[in-house]
């Protein structure tokens, strides 16, 4: 991500083609899918108190950090709801684009979100102690080439249905569910070796960091220094949060953190697949907000758009 970020940047040409990265998304989330059993699904009694708490997280770090680049950075209204939104990067640029907003601010400060939270949330691990590791499951056999070959074409069903039943990031979401049902009822036994999901995560890195191109230093400058001063709000509220909820529900920190943290489905599962931290519970709860997103945003757009109608001289300059 990193690398193809400054490749961009500096001017260089590097593009991706959709059919590819899709390929990646789909196999990415099957193979995590993969690492979700019956003992992924033993906190789900524990949901509605983390669900709760999240819900008044996510409340406030919008308004928070909605006001922040309102007053700090001069943003107008709806291209700072938009770029407030913790994670549901498609979702939101396409509403940019819908209502006139800044599209491609919007595109770059989300973009800088998800780069600052994947690379920041990994330092904080290596450099504390704020993450414990799952216990070491008993040694599973490994499947060979043709069952992850037929894991992953069943996993391909899930993406017609994802997008059928309009959940978000049906390439990845589908699959996952997939293949999470898959070894979860036990129709599927064994793991499939760490190495293959290396392919795909380099292509999804890769896939971030082509957003990157077409911006000029000085936008770029700007926006990573709103995106970099929204996102540390974020992940400052979310884990005000996320401590005392870990704390009460006897849940490693970590967790409860990725499934607070303001990155988006993909990213935070990954992380937690990575981290050694139940995916199931962090995919779960970035579903969910996505889900209130979907229907708050619009909300406070159509509110926004009042008021600025009501306050002519607050419009943003040509």
């Amino acid at each position: 991500m990193l690398a193809v970020a400054i490749w961009v940047i500096a001017g260089r040409k590097a593009e991706l083609p959709n059919p590819l990265s899709n390929l990646s998304f789909i196999a990415t989330g099957s193979l995590l899918g993969a690492g979700i059993d019956r003992n992924s699904l033993s906190s789900i009694p524990d949901w509605p108190v983390s669900l709760i708490m999240l819900g008044i997280s996510m409340i406030i770090l919008l308004a928070l950090v909605r006001l922040y680049l309102r007053r700090v950075h001069h943003y107008d209204r709806n291209t700072a709801i938009l770029c407030s939104v913790p994670g549901a990067m498609s979702f939101v640029v396409a509403v940019a684009t819908e209502i006139g907003a800044d599209t491609r601010r919007v595109a770059v400060i989300q973009t800088v979100r998800l780069a600052t939270v994947m690379v920041l949330i990994p330092i904080v691990v290596g450099y504390t102690n704020v993450h414990s590791p799952l216990p070491t499951a008993i040694p599973k056999e490994m499947l060979g080439w043709p069952e992850i070959a037929m894991v992953l074409a069943l996993s391909y069903l899930g993406v017609p249905l994802g997008s059928l039943l309009r959940i978000p990031a049906p390439y990845f979401t589908g699959p996952m569910v997939i293949s999470g049902a898959l070894f979860m009822t036990g129709t599927v036994e064994g793991a499939i070796p760490a190495y293959v999901l290396y392919p795909p995560l380099i292509i999804c890195g890769a896939t971030i960091g082509t957003r990157f191109a077409g911006s000029t230093k000085k936008f770029l400058i700007s926006c990573t220094k709103a995106g970099i001063g929204a996102t540390g709000l974020g992940l400052a509220i979310t884990s005000l949060f996320a401590w005392p909820t870990a704390a009460f529900l006897d849940l490693p920190f970590m967790q409860v953190w990725l499934a607070f943290a303001p990155g988006g489905l993909e990213a935070m599962t990954v992380l937690a697949f990575t981290l050694d931290t139940d995916p199931a519970f962090v995919a779960g709860h970035q579903i969910i907000r996505f889900l209130a997103i979907s229907l708050i945003v619009p909300f406070l757009l159509g509110k926004a758009k009042v008021a600025q109608q009501s306050d002519p001289a607050s419009s943003p300059p040509p």
